[in-house]
């Protein structure tokens, strides 16, 4: 029988030019089900992305630009300043966590898919109340600028991005935005 009487062809079988087969590294056409399902994988992906590194991006940010503005208040940095403002960000660090740990020891919270959606987006306040600090801080005179600039920048993100999981809880309750319906 032939490919026109229903049955498959068999490997050794002449076949048009450019018909896929099952050998691998050919590529068979993508029917919109297989495309659909990797557009949700690569979506997921992204959430994953989102979910897993939105706190970090926003420390991130806040801390450079702690950086750069008592940079741009006091000037070049020396290594000693430089030194300061790291050991006074790590300092605010162990303070809020050593406050945090002992005062909640039953660790962070469990979080939906959706209140991490809206606690990703929300991090914006956790950057604004951190630069903000930052910018205030760094506007002391003397060398104490430098580590303090750190330390309160550290402070105001740890604490406001505490709020802002209190703050997704809330919306995440009013709306179906985010959630998997």
């Amino acid at each position: 029988m032939n490919d026109e009487d229903g049955d498959p062809p068999q490997r050794g079988d002449d076949r048009a030019a450019g018909e896929p087969d099952d050998r691998p590294g050919e590529q068979r056409p993508l029917d919109e089900s297989a495309e659909t399902g990797r557009w949700e994988v690569f979506g997921r992906g992204v959430r994953t992305a989102l979910h897993n590194n939105a706190t970090a991006y926003g420390f991130s940010i806040s801390i450079t630009a702690a950086y750069g503005l008592v940079t741009e208040a006091r000037g070049t940095a020396s290594a000693l300043e430089t030194i300061s403002f790291t050991f006074g960000a790590a300092f605010a660090f162990l303070l809020v966590g050593s406050v945090f740990v002992a005062r909640f020891p039953h660790g962070r919270l469990p979080e939906s898919g959706q209140v991490a959606t809206f606690t990703g987006g929300i991090d914006v306040l956790s950057i604004v109340a951190a630069v903000m600090t930052a910018y205030g801080v760094s506007r002391i005179s003397g060398f104490v600028a430098w580590p303090l600039s750190a330390f309160g920048t550290v402070l105001a993100y740890l604490l406001v991005g505490g709020l802002d999981v209190l703050l997704a809880r809330t919306i995440a309750r009013r709306t179906t935005f985010g959630s998997s319906q």
